[in-house]
């Protein structure tokens, strides 16, 4: 999934390029097939100067990862995000942390540990969801 990770960005764009967030997030929002125009639309919004073409392209270029699903009828084209915002995320994480996993090994997990268990109540968090695992992996 996430070829290039961009850790310093927000949402979406920590695994495309900002106009390809934009674009992402708005068909989230609008939810179901929206057509290119409504697409723009909703884009430039907030203000931003973005071309109706480099939008098209975008959307086109989305479609072609498989990040978009696309629908044609007649000269009318409407798009749809493939996956809800929240498997996205997922797909993200599932890729990031596997190749982390992969180059650096069991490090990654006692940084995990570090960075996110750092109070009582995260603590038993994760306690409850390495049990579940168990669980899972057990049957």
């Amino acid at each position: 999934m996430a070829k290039v990770f961009h850790p310093h960005r927000n949402g979406a764009a920590v695994a495309v390029g900002p106009l390809e967030s934009d674009v992402l997030e708005a068909l989230w929002r609008a939810g179901g097939m929206q057509t290119v125009p409504q697409i723009h639309a909703a884009v430039v919004e907030g203000g931003k100067q973005i071309s109706y073409s480099a939008v098209k392209a975008v959307l086109n270029n989305l479609a072609d990862k498989g990040l978009l699903r696309k629908d044609r009828q007649g000269k009318t084209t409407s798009f749809e995000a493939a996956q809800t915002r929240e498997e996205f995320a997922s797909a993200v994480m599932t890729s990031v942390i596997g190749s982390l996993k992969r180059n650096y090994g069991a490090p990654v997990i006692a940084r995990f540990v570090d960075q996110l268990a750092v109070d009582e109540e995260s603590i038993e968090e994760f306690e409850r969801l390495i049990a579940l695992r168990k669980q899972e992996l057990g049957q």
